[in-house]
């Protein structure tokens, strides 16, 4: 048999390609990832924790998001509401229910899906004169801040998926190659 102009594989130069491989794989999946994330846009969450560690604060004070963004509120202490101070025109946020005399305590969640585009400013009730006031402000393709940072789109999972099987793929056919060889087809 003759192996005149053909290369054979070896087990080094198959290792350096899948290794490349992978590596390259990876980074284009953190790319992608990376750029679905700027592309942003509205939807998603972010959450307010009203009181934290029992402050009289809302955290974050102030949080910009995109129009469809969901506001969740958790209350980390007792005997906090949200009453709206004032919101933009068309909106129609309440704040929580029962108004500037009903309070909740630790453990309660109220969520909110701002679609108005402006600034949202409310306070709680029993402790605005100690300064417990917040806003939110809602632009087009806003970029988000604040909260418990930005939601991870489902493109950017679906990618990630593909990714990890891509690289797994590769380095289950490198653990064939290693042990059962592939040097197929020469004489001996």
């Amino acid at each position: 048999m003759s192996t005149e102009g053909t290369e054979s594989v070896t087990r080094r130069g198959f290792m350096r390609t899948a290794t490349g491989a992978a590596a390259a794989a990876g980074a284009a999946g953190t790319a992608g990832a990376a750029e679905s994330q700027e592309e942003g846009g509205g939807g998603g969450s972010q959450e307010v924790i009203v009181g934290p560690g029992g402050s009289l604060v809302y955290d974050p004070e102030e949080l910009t998001i995109a129009p469809g963004t969901t506001v969740n509120f958790v209350w980390e202490s007792d005997n906090h509401n949200i009453v709206v101070d004032s919101q933009p025109d068309g909106a129609e946020w309440e704040g929580t229910e029962g108004g500037a005399s009903k309070t909740y305590n630790s453990g309660h969640e109220y969520s909110h899906t701002f679609e108005t585009t402006g600034t949202y400013e409310y306070f709680c009730q029993p402790h605005k004169t100690a300064g417990m006031a917040a806003s939110i402000t809602v632009q087009e393709g806003g970029a988000s801040s604040g909260g418990g940072g930005p939601a991870i789109p489902s493109s950017a999972k679906s990618l990630g998926v593909a990714t990890t099987a891509a690289m797994v793929f590769t380095l289950g056919l490198a653990y064939f190659f290693m042990k059962y060889g592939g040097d197929y087809g020469q004489a001996e």
